[in-house]
């Protein structure tokens, strides 16, 4: 696999098979070829490989999530950036916040059931 494009799902086996350096450096080529203004790259390309990595991990909630934006109207490239902001908040919220007893990722996975096309929207 050597081509990226966030509209089409990627092989899980063959996108599970590559390095995650490979991974990132794939989804920056697509999103420099199509000249997007992004702060960063680099960070932009690593949360679109973390949600690619769960997708085809298989994890659930980033499936129900994926599937249900997909269904209220988003395109799939809109649908990961979707995804990775509730990711993005998630880590944001681990480094700089104090974290209830329990599993660290539990708020995560909820804020996916909740995710919606229209709570996408307000958010930008």
């Amino acid at each position: 696999m050597l081509k990226y494009d966030p509209e089409d799902d990627p092989n899980p086996a063959k996108w599970l098979a590559l390095d995650e350096t490979e991974r990132i450096a794939i989804v920056r080529h697509y999103h420099r070829k199509i000249r997007a203004e992004l702060p960063s790259v680099d960070a932009h390309a690593a949360a679109h490989a973390i949600v690619e990595n769960q997708l085809a991990e298989g994890l659930p909630e980033a499936k129900s999530a994926l599937e249900r934006l997909l269904g209220e109207g988003l395109d799939r490239h809109e649908s990961i950036h979707a995804i990775a902001s509730v990711l993005m908040a998630h880590i944001w919220n681990l480094a700089n916040r104090p974290q209830s007893p329990g599993d660290p990722h539990a708020p995560y996975l909820a804020e996916l059931n909740n995710l919606t096309a229209e709570s996408w929207r307000r958010s930008g």
